[in-house]
């Protein structure tokens, strides 16, 4: 199932980046795709690896925001298939981790240690903004 929150209900920029956000916790992908397009994003939410790999086939998004933990394929190996597919894609891996978690995937991925602000997940978008400019 995937959550969609539309710019006319939240205020989101269409400039802004279409991100899908890969979260098995359903409160918590809603929260952050609530978060995301207040900050003026497209976000869309999944709750599996399996899931976004399907999303991703069927359209274009700017960055995967996944977690490291999900059921079935891990946040990790997600992310080095899709980079593998798509190297232009940017990654934010959110977990509790640490901040190393995908430093072998590439110079397009950016650790986001949970928990996290608002102003540390602004500065990884404003990041990714800039490289895709």
């Amino acid at each position: 199932m995937t959550t969609s929150l539309s710019s006319a209900d939240n205020q989101a920029d269409a400039s802004g980046l279409h991100i899908l956000v890969v979260e098995d916790n359903l409160d918590s992908q809603q929260l952050v795709c609530e978060l995301l397009a207040a900050l003026g994003h497209r976000a869309e939410g999944v709750g599996s690896a399996e899931e976004a790999l399907a999303e991703l086939e069927q359209q274009a998004f700017d960055v995967l925001f996944t977690d490291v933990s999900l059921p079935g394929m891990s946040g990790i190996e997600l992310a080095r298939r899709t980079s593998e597919k798509t190297p232009s894609l940017k990654i934010i891996f959110a977990s509790g981790y640490g901040a190393q978690i995908g430093k072998n995937i590439g110079p397009g991925a950016f650790s986001l240690p949970k928990p996290y602000d608002i102003d540390q997940l602004q500065d990884i978008l404003d990041n990714i903004g800039k490289q895709l400019q």
